[in-house]
C-alpha cells in the first residue's frame, strides 16, 4: 500500500470532524440532526454482493442521541445497472414508558429500544447524457412491531448524479416518496425527502466512496399523529471489497 494512505485517511477523518463541528455550532433547531454512516460492500461472485451498514443519528441543540441502525443486506445483479436487493434492519430507539406501553417491548441493546425490519428493493440505472445518469429505485418494508403510523411502507427514490469530467466528484440531487399501510393512520404517501449531496473517492486507487450531503424530510396528512419534520446533514464512508 502506498505509504501516503494513512496520512490522507487521517487528513479524511479531520475533515469528517471539522464538518460535523461546524454543523453543530450553527444557530440550529431541535429538529436538525447530524448523520453519520458507515458501509462495507463485498462481492460474493459477479452478481452477488453483501452489504453492511452502521448509522447514527444525533439530535442538535442540545446534542442527544436520536436513532442508531445496522444492515444487512445482499444484492444481485440481473443485468448492467439492475439489481435486487433483500435485507434486514435493526433500529434502536430511545426508551420511554409510552413506547413500552404503545409496543409492549422492553429494553434490550444498549438499553434502547429495538425494532426490527426487512426490506426488498429494485433498482435500475440508466445515462440521460455522457457522465449524467438517472437512478430509480423501489422499496418494500416490513416493520416488527408495526409503528404508529405504518405496518408496511413503500418508497420510490429517483437520483440525478452528475460525474465531473476527469475525477471521482459527482454531484447528486435525490427525491424519495413514502406511502405508508396499515397503521393508526390513513394510509397513502405521507412522506417526502429531498436530498443533495456530492461524492468523491478522497484517496485513488483506495476502495473508499465519501458522500456529504444535506436532507429535507416533510410528513404530512398523519392525523391525528404528530408529523416528523426535519433537516440533516450527514457524512458516509463505504468501502467496497472486490
Amino acid at each position: 500500500m502506498n505509504k501516503t494512505y494513512p496520512k490522507r485517511l487521517m487528513y479524511l477523518m479531520i475533515f469528517s470532524i471539522f464538518i460535523s463541528q461546524g454543523v453543530k455550532s450553527q444557530d440550529l433547531t431541535n429538529e436538525f440532526k447530524i448523520w453519520y454512516g458507515i458501509n462495507v460492500n463485498t462481492k460474493i461472485n459477479k452478481n452477488f454482493k453483501l452489504k453492511f451498514g452502521a448509522m447514527l443519528a444525533e439530535n442538535t441543540n442540545p446534542s442527544s442521541f436520536s436513532f442508531a441502525q445496522g444492515k444487512l443486506g445482499l444484492s444481485y445483479k440481473i443485468v448492467k445497472n439492475t439489481f435486487v436487493e433483500v435485507g434486514y434492519v435493526k433500529e434502536l430507539l430511545n426508551d420511554s414508558q409510552k413506547k413500552r406501553d404503545l409496543y409492549d417491548i422492553t429494553p434490550g441493546l444498549f438499553n434502547k429500544l429495538e425494532f426490527d425490519r426487512i426490506y426488498t428493493s429494485f433498482s435500475f440505472k440508466h445515462d440521460l447524457v455522457k457522465r449524467l445518469s438517472f437512478k430509480h429505485e423501489l422499496e418494500a418494508q416490513l416493520s416488527m412491531p408495526a409503528v404508529q403510523k405504518y405496518k408496511s411502507r413503500y418508497i420510490y427514490s429517483g437520483k440525478l448524479a452528475y460525474n465531473i469530467k476527469k475525477s471521482s466528484i459527482t454531484p447528486y440531487l435525490e427525491n424519495q416518496v413514502y406511502y405508508y399501510a396499515g397503521g393508526d393512520i390513513s394510509g397513502g404517501i405521507k412522506r417526502y425527502r429531498l436530498v443533495s449531496g456530492i461524492q468523491f473517492k478522497p484517496i485513488n486507487d483506495f476502495p473508499l466512496s465519501t458522500s456529504l450531503y444535506y436532507l429535507y424530510q416533510n410528513e404530512f396528512n398523519t392525523s391525528p399523529l404528530s408529523e416528523n419534520d426535519y433537516t440533516a446533514a450527514g457524512i458516509s464512508l463505504t468501502f467496497s471489497i472486490n
